[in-house]
């Protein structure tokens, strides 16, 4: 589609729910915006995956 695979457009005010098969990743993981601002305010964490 020409979408970049991992990365979401979300409006302002708007949200996202992500479903994502993390089996074939377990460990630890990264999710962040790619704007600076947002990730220091927030928007960039750990996900560690157990299963």
């Amino acid at each position: 589609t020409g979408t970049p695979q991992g990365v979401v457009l979300v409006p302002p005010r708007g949200w996202v729910r992500l479903r994502i098969p993390f089996t074939a990743h377990p460990g630890r993981s990264v999710y962040h915006c790619h704007i600076l601002d947002h990730e220091d305010l927030g928007m960039m964490a750990t996900i560690n995956v157990r299963g």
